[in-house]
């Protein structure tokens, strides 16, 4: 039996904005793992994660209490927010203002007081070089899992890696911009999470938040990631409003392809990876984005990104890259690739802001606890 166990609550079925810090799927931790006496200080540097596609993307419409099961593939980068926690006199959350985006910081410490059952007070730090909010790239879930595992780690890890992935996704909410006190939920199935707390550069997600499997990515290859230089970021709340606009597409192509994508996940790119081989994963990944109708549904986000990916697509039908897809609903694309040069060409041609990365193959790094 778990150590770790899941309360059912009253369910949330609608995208309506929550209050900070509000727990809608509780667990319990067994006191005897939690740390007497926390560290007093834990940094760790918290990795990044570019989502390439949904298994069943029907699974994001409805909302069951946050709980969301479309799967979903994830490669992590090497784009790094380095997370300074502190235990500080008395119970309040004290932000950096260096720190962006401290509602989410917020939040994820009340998850995690939630979880543990602690009354410290925090001082919590940020060091995020790329924060580009909303683009597709993870900023919103990868901050929170940060947060989170620093905590977890102050605590002597009481909560395993496989639960914290489950009861952060299954709380997940992104801030509004015109109030710091609320935030909207936004559906996540546990990629930003699972990144940091499972080794292996390629994680594949199935269930409620579950990575089923997981697969190393060669040094040999660089990740090129673009965002549109005239996008304008926008508030969860809006991308949220649009997207419910959009949802009859993703249960149209979930119903008609969901069972072809497990097919071939399972019976060609599950075997292909375990031999070291992404090319099979890629194809379908390109399958679903440019042809099974994937870009055109999540282009409420950004209009133009049909007409760039399908300038783009000739870096996949070339062979120039293993690897290319909007990231989540975008607007950012990635490559994941041996011909840095001639994507970051392709990108910037697009009028596209591009970071060129490293896969990463770890788990989130421990800098110092004391």
């Amino acid at each position: 039996m778990s150590d770790i166990s899941f309360k059912k609550t009253e369910n949330k079925t609608d995208f309506k904005p929550f209050l900070v810090g509000t727990v809608f799927n509780p667990m319990n931790v067994d006191r005897k793992k939690i740390r007497k006496e926390p560290y007093c200080e834990v940094v760790i540097n918290y990795p990044s994660r570019v989502e390439a596609m949904a298994i069943d993307p029907s699974k994001i419409a409805a909302n069951d209490n946050l709980r969301y099961t479309p799967g979903q593939i994830d490669f992590t980068v090497g784009l790094f927010k380095k997370v300074t926690v502190k235990v500080i006199d008395g119970s309040g959350v004290v932000v950096s203002d260096g720190t962006k985006r401290p509602t989410l910081v917020r939040h994820a410490v009340e998850l995690m007081r939630a979880a543990i059952g602690f009354e410290q007070g925090f001082y919590v730090d940020v060091e995020d070089k790329v924060n580009m909010r909303h683009c597709g790239l993870g900023s919103s879930s990868g901050l929170i899992a940060g947060v989170a595992c620093a905590i977890n780690e102050m605590f002597g890890r009481p909560i395993n890696d496989s639960q914290m992935v489950k009861y952060l996704a299954q709380n997940h909410g992104e801030e509004i911009d015109e109030d710091e006190n609320m935030i909207n939920p936004v559906q996540c199935i546990g990629g930003s999470a699972s990144c940091g707390t499972h080794a292996g550069c390629i994680k594949i997600i199935a269930g409620e938040n579950v990575v089923v499997a997981t697969a190393y990515v060669g040094e040999e290859y660089d990740v090129v990631i673009g965002v549109p230089k005239d996008f304008q970021h926008p508030d969860s709340k809006y991308l949220m409003d649009k997207e419910i606009e959009n949802l009859p597409k993703f249960l149209e192509c979930g119903r008609k392809y969901g069972p072809t994508i497990a097919y071939k996940l399972f019976h060609e790119c599950m075997p292909a990876l375990k031999e070291g081989d992404i090319k099979p994963l890629g194809d379908l990944i390109y399958e679903y984005r440019f042809n099974m109708g994937s870009i055109d549904n999540c282009s409420f986000v950004y209009p133009p990104i049909n007409a760039i990916s399908k300038r783009l697509a000739f870096l996949k039908l070339e062979g120039w890259v293993d690897v290319l897809a909007l990231s989540s609903v975008g607007p950012g694309m990635f490559a994941v690739t041996r011909n840095t040069k001639k994507c970051v060409e392709a990108f910037e041609r697009e009028g596209m802001n591009v970071l060129v990365t490293k896969p990463y193959n770890d788990r989130y790094q421990i800098v110092s606890k004391k």
